[in-house]
């Protein structure tokens, strides 16, 4: 999944991409297959790259086009969980109307609820864009 921002907003702080590998702890090669999104930055990642730029997971994903205050936090897998029940209750939803529509199993989006396994990226990234919510707001680093 490519998040065409993470090229801007590295080049617009003239920071190449060997550099924000490093601060990330992983091999240019990695942070470059995010950037051209050959593959899909983990959460963990994103959230500690949106830190470090002190600008909002919404507004680097696309999901926003302004940056709005959030907080540093370390990501807990049960706090994720919880705000996805949490919406997905709030849209009167069933697990199986959102796991069905990511191509994923009923036992993996399960554990994600309940917090055994923090979510992947491109599906907490196509539940905000399809429910028009904030990936911030998911994670509780939403201020």
């Amino acid at each position: 999944m490519k998040f065409a921002r993470l090229k801007e907003i590295r080049e617009d702080r003239e920071l190449t991409q060997k550099q924000i590998a490093t601060i990330l702890n992983v091999d240019r090669s990695t942070y470059a297959g995010w950037e051209t999104g050959k593959d899909t930055i983990p959460l963990k990642r994103l959230s500690k790259l949106s830190d470090y730029y002190n600008i909002s997971i919404d507004y680097m994903t696309g999901l926003s086009n302004q940056t709005s205050k959030f907080r540093v936090i370390n990501l807990d897998a049960k706090v994720v969980g919880q705000n996805l029940r949490a919406l997905r209750k709030s849209h009167n939803l069933i697990q199986k109307d959102i796991f069905i529509p990511l191509n994923t199993t009923s036992s993996t989006y399960s554990a994600y609820e309940t917090g055994k396994v923090l979510i992947k990226t491109d599906f907490l990234y196509a539940i905000c864009k399809k429910y028009n919510t904030s990936i911030d707001e998911i994670l509780g680093k939403k201020a």
